[in-house]
């Protein structure tokens, strides 16, 4: 089964030369790391996992890209994306065993082996209709072909809101990436949504600390207490969970924008994203 593109042509090309010269762009873009990424694979040997944002590419990629040079330079064989599911459809722990997702740049096939090892964890559901129209995780894909075109992955649409259930899902993914170290897991997440440029600095940072200190809790109040309006957090906790289990020495602030600084210079209400990544011992 080939899942089709949900939003190519809206929130990247949709078309194989134009997708290739945006992903570049973001990677080249003033906010962006200043580099296409290379070949030097030892420089990020010890990568554990990425934030990333999911907007549209000309809007958040070139934040992304900063998360994105690093896994270009990291010697991995297969990811484990978790993305927010944003239409409600489906399961609440959604992931998927066999096929091949596609966009412009290729198709990229699941890691049916790891996928097994995934799928064994309690509550997990084999759904393709949570991924069917979501696009937290597909707009990552543009990136990670660019890096690698032979990229498998599993992905893990996660709909619950409940922070027990994802400190007990993150335990058990950190267990699975503490011994095997040729994967890498990826969080998608946008931050504040809709808020003055100086509300999403302030609010986003509260949320940036907690991800910073490994504080899962703190991340969960922030959200729903202050509240900082972050659409992935949840599966930004499965992220940091894993990341204590599999014992995670290092957590790096890679980048920090809105689409203020990015795509709409004039807006009065911006989105933020972040970039950070998480280093093994």
């Amino acid at each position: 089964m080939i899942r089709q593109p949900a939003v190519s042509g809206s929130f990247y090309p949709g078309n194989e030369s134009q997708l290739r010269k945006t992903v570049e762009e973001c990677f080249l873009h003033p906010k962006g790391p200043g580099q296409l990424p290379g070949l030097s694979l030892a420089s990020e040997a010890n990568l554990f996992g990425l934030i990333v944002p999911h907007a549209g590419l000309a809007c958040s990629g070139p934040i992304a890209a900063h998360s994105y040079l690093r896994l270009g330079q990291s010697p991995w064989k297969w990811l484990l994306i978790a993305g927010p599911n944003h239409t409600g459809l489906g399961t609440a722990w959604a992931y998927e065993d066999s096929g091949s997702w596609r966009t412009p740049l290729g198709d990229s096939p699941i890691n049916k082996e790891k996928a097994a090892i995934i799928g064994a964890i309690a509550g997990l559901k084999i759904d393709p209709v949570s991924h069917w129209r979501e696009h937290s995780i597909e707009v990552q894909l543009p990136f990670i072909q660019y890096i690698r075109s032979d990229a498998t992955f599993v992905p893990l649409c996660v709909g619950t809101n409940s922070l027990t259930e994802c400190r007990r899902v993150g335990e058990e993914l950190g267990r699975i990436l503490l011994t095997d170290l040729s994967g890498i897991m990826i969080a998608s997440t946008d931050f504040s949504h809709y808020v003055p440029k100086q509300k999403a600095l302030f609010l986003d940072q509260k949320a940036i600390d907690s991800i910073l200190s490994l504080d899962s809790e703190g991340l969960w109040r922030a959200v729903n207490e202050v509240p900082v309006t972050m659409c992935g957090y949840m599966p930004v906790i499965l992220l940091i969970e894993a990341a204590i289990q599999a014992r995670i020495s290092r957590v790096e602030f890679l980048s920090y924008a809105t689409s203020g600084d990015t795509c709409d210079p004039l807006g009065q209400q911006v989105v933020g994203y972040a970039a950070i990544a998480f280093h093994r011992s």
